[in-house]
């Protein structure tokens, strides 16, 4: 009897534990919540149309959603995002030339009132709002028929190379912001080049 007594309150202590570990995952932010917390930067796909003589790229870049991005938001730092091409022509005995150096730059912002992600292209000055952090990052690594080179740059006897990478940099402050809170600059980061060779 003993045994089976024993046997039966092991089970009971098992069970309990493997509740506790259940409540554990449900309850604690950022356990078995993987989505809410991206640290990656990283050019996940890209390639080029030619359209009418005009070289248009199109990417997807993933940025990083974490609490370095939440805090600078929240503080009223704006986050710039960046994706940068680079077009080179190859040269067989010598360094490579750079035809090309481009950087596509948007900025993101948090707005207190409404409580929503502005994210703002940088030359145009046109703006997209987001509900959600999560959402204003991908609207942000989306870029479709971004014209980076015509066909009378390119030598027809040469091959290029065409090369991206993404980025994200601390934007604007304002001045008083800029006096009370100390910076660190750790959290400036860039991917690594995505390259292939460029279509004719």
């Amino acid at each position: 009897m003993s045994g089976v007594t024993q046997g039966v309150r092991g089970s009971a202590v098992l069970s309990a534990m493997l509740a506790a570990l259940t409540m554990l995952f449900v309850l604690r932010p950022g356990i078995g919540h993987a989505a809410a917390t991206n640290d990656r930067l990283a050019v996940q796909a890209a390639y080029v149309n030619v359209r009418g003589g005009v070289f248009e790229l199109n990417a997807r870049a993933t940025y990083p959603l974490n609490d370095d991005i939440r805090t600078a938001l929240s503080d009223g730092v704006t986050v710039n995002i960046e994706l940068q091409t680079v077009v080179n022509r190859q040269r067989r005995f010598w360094f490579d030339n750079t035809l090309v150096d481009v950087t596509l730059r948007r900025e993101l912002s948090w707005h207190a009132v409404s409580e929503r992600y502005i994210l703002r292209e940088v030359v145009t000055g046109t703006q997209q709002v987001f509900m959600t952090l999560d959402q204003a990052l991908i609207a942000g690594g989306e870029v479709d028929d971004w014209p980076v080179v015509v066909e009378p740059q390119l030598d027809p006897d040469s091959t290029y190379t065409i090369s991206v990478r993404a980025g994200v940099r601390r934007g604007r402050m304002s001045d008083a912001l800029r006096a009370l809170i100390f910076w660190s600059d750790s959290w400036n980061r860039s991917s690594e080049w995505y390259t292939w060779t460029l279509p004719r």
